[in-house]
């Protein structure tokens, strides 16, 4: 096995024992500012003004590569990954991993996925219960899965 693609399924000791360490206040935190400020510990990169739901997974083996700008609605029971590490357990394949960016004033609606490397544009909005799987222009809204446009700023 490729080690380097083993810290990529796996991650790194210390840095998954810190992201765990804080994902259950994270998770449990009675307000969205201090859901946030967990994330914020873990390592993901949250912008200003950001909501977070209860029970958000926000990566967990490299959370830095999540990035999350100003006035992001996350809502409950979503997950937005940095990584997939599928492939690599069942074929011994790379790992899919990748920077995922959810840009200024967007919504993710609750239970929605969002895989690794995908970039969700400014304004856009993911319908609840998606699977984003490709990226998302600004503006544009998404449902399904795999998530396809149902709308956009454009029409």
């Amino acid at each position: 096995m490729n080690s380097d693609q083993e810290v990529l399924a796996r991650g790194r000791f210390w840095t998954r024992v810190w992201s765990v360490l804080w994902l259950l206040p994270a998770w449990f935190a009675p307000h969205s500012r201090i859901r946030v400020f967990f994330h914020r510990l873990r390592g993901v990169r949250i912008g200003r003004g950001v909501e977070v739901g209860y029970f958000v997974i926000l990566g967990n083996v490299e959370p830095s590569r999540i990035i999350i700008e100003d006035r992001v609605t996350i809502t409950a029971r979503c997950t937005i990954l940095e990584h997939d590490n599928a492939m690599f357990y069942v074929r011994q394949e790379e790992v899919r991993s990748g920077v995922t960016v959810v840009g200024a004033g967007a919504f993710v609606g609750i239970g929605s996925v969002v895989l690794p490397g995908v970039r969700i544009g400014a304004g856009a909005i993911v319908g609840a219960l998606s699977l984003v799987n490709k990226n998302v222009e600004a503006g544009t809204i998404v449902g399904g899965v795999p998530a396809r446009p149902i709308s956009s700023a454009h029409t």
